[in-house]
């Protein structure tokens, strides 16, 4: 089955004049009309390909949405609800609550969007699984929506999250209890009181990509021989609050090199208190605002 065909582009219809005694002594002109007629033709067969239909299935695909369960896993198997959704219950209900005044959500179309608790379900369905264990249309199924919703819906719940960003990144003042508790930690793991102004840890892992990138792949073949990006997080050690962060160097990108691109690297002298630093392992510099372990001369 193939749908109608758009009219005539406007560069076939103009080549239909063209004439062989009229240009034939203007090389020029019948190689512009000849490339013109070839991007006319073209645009056609891109429009054939998108039009046809190789199979139309006699029977609708059956759908047995499992989203209902979620309400019973919520209330009485919450691991259950983290095991499909990676947050708890409660958790779910204050993200539902920041996102659900957020424009995106609302339209003027006739066709209403889905419930936003139902659209959150879907992105996080998404974000928590990897590789072989999630697929759109594992989520479609499982969710009873099309293709096209999955997408919509965790394109929708990521803009909205996003916005969110500044509201939760950002680094406490120098006389914040967070800093005060995070010394307590510190001295009390330690035990070691000197050892009470490291009051930040940073360290580095990576976000698999789920295919091999189509440019420059080898810079993100990583140790663990995976195509991914780093990640650099900083974090108070007594919560394990991220305060700091940095993302997008290619998996193969040493940790000491993507600290560099932290805020926490560039601005410590404002950032951290007098004579505090940031714990680190022996993959970092040693400097004045990052200590690491002792390294045993080679």
């Amino acid at each position: 089955m193939i749908t109608p065909p758009s009219p005539l582009s406007p560069a076939l219809s103009d080549f239909s004049g063209f004439s062989d005694s009229s240009s034939s002594d203007d090389d020029t002109y019948i190689i512009t009309r000849y490339n013109r007629l070839q991007d006319a033709i073209a645009t056609l067969r891109d429009e054939v390909v998108r039009a046809r239909i190789l199979h139309r299935p006699s029977e609708p695909l059956p759908r047995a949405p499992q989203l209902h369960l979620l309400v019973h896993f919520g209330e009485h198997r919450p691991l259950l609800f983290r095991h499909k959704l990676c947050v708890n219950p409660e958790i779910f209900d204050d993200i539902l609550d920041l996102i659900s005044g957020h424009p995106i959500f609302h339209n003027n179309s006739n066709n209403s969007q889905l419930p936003i608790a139902i659209q959150l379900a879907i992105f996080l369905n998404c974000a928590g699984h990897y590789s072989n264990s999630i697929s759109l249309v594992d989520v479609s199924q499982w969710a009873g929506v099309s293709v096209g919703s999955v997408v919509n819906c965790t394109n929708r719940v990521m803009v909205a999250l996003l916005d969110q960003h500044d509201a939760f990144m950002g680094f406490p003042p120098h006389d914040s209890r967070d800093f005060e508790l995070a010394r307590r930690y510190s001295a009390k793991a330690s035990t070691c009181p000197e050892w009470r102004n490291g009051i930040l840890a940073v360290n580095g892992t990576t976000v698999d990509l789920f295919a091999t990138p189509g440019f420059f792949h080898q810079a993100f073949y990583d140790r663990k021989s995976k195509y991914s990006l780093g990640c650099q997080a900083v974090i108070m050690p007594h919560n394990l609050l991220i305060v700091d962060y940095a993302l997008g160097h290619p998996g193969s990108v040493h940790d000491a090199y993507a600290f560099r691109s932290t805020r926490i690297y560039q601005e410590h002298d404002t950032l951290l208190p007098p004579d505090h630093w940031v714990w680190a392992d022996s993959a970092y510099p040693l400097s004045t605002c990052c200590v690491t372990p002792f390294k045993k001369p080679r």
